[in-house]
């Protein structure tokens, strides 16, 4: 939704300057359609009536798609024509390639270059309408440190900017900047003090002593015998509490504060401020802020509560909306105050239930895995013990991941063998070219030719093996993508090939590379714990194999 500010026309005693043309756009999303939300990200919104009651036009969106993106920015570059100082605040999610940095709307999806081009925002067009005002022209960023592909040619995050001389660069954490932003409202802020908090990054063009809006000194004559302006502020000081009072919101109340610093009511709104910010939920947040969680605690976490079936919407690291509910229900069920914020205890309670719901399915899968063993060891008793190749044959499409699968194979490539010295040339040459388009046409054209050949009963199950893969392609494909979204760094998927193999379940060289045998490996590994066997990973696969790998955030 898109909210437009105008400065109102009316001022009471002021010792302010500002131009009647200074604009400033906010564009706040924190709920995205198909990407990760960016927790707060709407709260820069709340600072446009801040720029607005300091004479700004202020353009405003929260959660805008790619048409509201651009109709924004066409009714910024109109404000900005004729103005003397420029702000533009962006939170949200970033991509960019080598030369562009692009600001997602809340309707974006991975893919091409130019589908990105088409309905994002490009930052050169912002720095291009903010290289206007030098020494007057503000970028505020607010992102997070979330990182990867995007799509073709695009990575996650802001790029490098080539900032316009005279631009000052802004970034942070939402809350940050959007407290900087109320700072950078204030007539006479030093802007360098930004800098002052770790919390907010400054940039480009800025020096000590500069501030965003001037505070002019204006002499006024003494005039004892005239009241009126003191009556006058009096007044006013009091309808602007009597509006902030009606409101009852944050902002209302921290703009009676910046317009009265000296009222008569500053005191009584600060307390309110105080006692709406003091919530039971603040108080956790500032405890599990306290912490100091990194990623990869943060990403514990998110799996401790996937294995215990609460939907985190992700393992990433970032606790966005998914987390945050996912933590509200655990507490729900373990009769805890629904902060979704989590303290030190809750962490440890958290991580012992994880721990156990762990012990249980490994217990679960090993029992599954014994009663999979002894009927795979029975049927292979009764056909590929037997070491004939139809005895084989059949133990291999029974378990084609079996206990025995491997030897099944060596032994039938022997049999081929045998076979390919026993038979004449002729036969030989067209199973060879049957064998190297390796196609159900393929063999099927060996059939034909060679009704009666040598190699028959290999092409006919060669023939029906490849039908079943053609019919498991599109899923195949599917389980593909999952593996390949989870972005799984070379020590990740070392760790568990390793733990593939502590398991007995054969996954080759532990190297970092999935071949056929850590796809095999997975496969029983699947099997045994009732998850698909697409041999491929997904965020369930991960959630379990590496659930009693990675244990307690705070031993």
């Amino acid at each position: 939704m898109r909210h437009l500010f105008f400065a109102a026309a009316i001022s009471l005693a002021s010792t302010v300057s500002v131009s009647a043309g200074d604009a400033a756009l906010i564009i706040g999303i924190e709920d995205y359609d198909a990407l990760n939300d960016l927790r707060r990200g709407d709260e820069i919104t709340e600072q446009a009536g801040t720029l607005q009651r300091q004479g700004f036009d202020v353009i405003s969106e929260s959660a805008p798609e790619d048409d509201d993106l651009f109709d924004a920015l066409s009714a910024f570059e109109d404000a900005a024509s004729d103005a003397d100082r420029l702000l533009v605040a962006l939170a949200g999610r970033f991509v960019h390639t080598e030369n562009e940095t692009y600001f997602l709307p809340a309707d974006a999806r991975p893919g091409a270059l130019s589908d990105v081009a088409r309905t994002a925002l490009p930052l050169s067009q912002i720095l291009s309408i903010l290289s206007q005002t030098p020494g007057r022209a503000i970028l505020v960023i607010s992102s997070d440190d979330l990182t990867g592909d995007f799509g073709p040619l695009l990575q996650i995050g802001v790029g490098d900017l080539d900032l316009p001389q005279g631009t000052t660069l802004v970034t942070g954490q939402p809350r940050s900047v959007a407290q900087a932003i109320q700072r950078l409202a204030r007539p006479g802020e030093n802007i360098a003090n930004l800098s002052n908090s770790r919390s907010v990054q400054l940039g480009g063009f800025f020096m000590d002593g500069l501030s965003f809006i001037d505070e002019e000194t204006v002499a006024i004559a003494p005039a004892p015998s005239a009241p009126a302006p003191a009556t006058t502020d009096r007044r006013a000081d009091i309808l602007a509490w009597r509006q902030a009072d009606a409101a009852d919101t944050i902002e209302a109340y921290q703009g009676y504060i910046d317009s009265f610093p000296d009222g008569q009511f500053t005191a009584m709104a600060t307390s309110r401020i105080e006692a709406m910010t003091d919530t039971p939920e603040a108080r956790a947040e500032r405890a599990e802020e306290a912490l100091g969680l990194d990623r990869d605690q943060r990403r514990e976490i998110q799996r401790d509560l996937t294995l215990l079936d609460f939907n985190t919407r992700g393992i990433d690291g970032i606790f966005g909306r998914g987390t945050r509910a996912a933590i509200t229900a655990w507490q729900r069920t373990n009769n805890i105050s629904e902060t979704g914020y989590l303290d030190r205890d809750q962490i440890t309670r958290l991580d012992a239930q994880a721990e156990r719901r762990a012990a249980e399915l490994e217990a679960e899968a090993e029992r599954r895995r014994e009663e999979r063993l002894a009927e795979d060891l029975a049927f292979w008793e009764e056909t590929g013990a037997q070491d004939d190749e139809v005895g084989l044959r059949a133990y291999l499409n029974r378990f084609p991941d079996g206990e025995f699968a491997e030897v099944a194979q060596a032994r039938l490539d022997a049999i081929e063998r045998s076979k390919r010295a026993e038979t004449d040339a002729r036969d030989r040459q067209l199973w060879d070219e049957a064998r190297i388009d390796d196609t159900a046409q393929s063999y099927g054209d060996y059939l034909i030719l060679a009704p009666n050949g040598a190699f028959r009963e290999e092409a006919e199950n060669r023939i029906a093996e490849l039908t079943r893969q053609s019919q498991q392609t599109d899923r195949q494909r599917q389980a593909i993508q999952e593996e390949n979204a989870l972005n799984l760094t070379p020590n990740t998927r070392r760790a568990i090939e390793s733990r593939l193999e502590r398991l007995g379940l054969k996954p080759g060289r532990v190297d970092g590379v999935f071949d056929d045998d850590t796809r095999r490996a997975i496969r029983r590994y699947q099997a045994a714990r009732d998850l698909e066997q697409t041999g491929y990973l997904s965020e369930a696969f991960v959630v379990r194999i590496l659930a009693d790998s990675v244990r307690s955030i705070f031993r």
